[in-house]
């Protein structure tokens, strides 16, 4: 997905991964505009609600970073951008 809505309806309310198979998180970090960090984990049941230190994270564009690693020790890196929408 390139936008998410965490409104609290049950739908879109996270940013997250989906179908990692065989592959292992190592890195998911969310930064915004200015290059501040705003999420980051290694659970890969994890995500970002749209939250930053305990505040609702303003509407706009984000960079997200993601490392996978594979059984055979490569690893690959994703880089985008997700919209978060109030």
């Amino acid at each position: 997905p390139t936008a998410f809505t965490p409104n609290g309806d049950g739908r879109n309310d996270v940013f997250r991964l989906v179908n990692l198979g065989p592959r292992s998180l190592m890195e998911f970090r969310v930064f915004n505009r200015w290059g501040q960090e705003v999420f980051s984990t290694t659970n890969p049941n994890g995500g970002w609600d749209g939250t930053w230190r305990g505040e609702k994270a303003p509407t706009g564009t984000y960079q997200y970073l993601i490392r996978v690693g594979y059984p055979d020790q490569m690893t690959e890196t994703f880089k985008g951008d997700v919209t978060l929408i109030r």
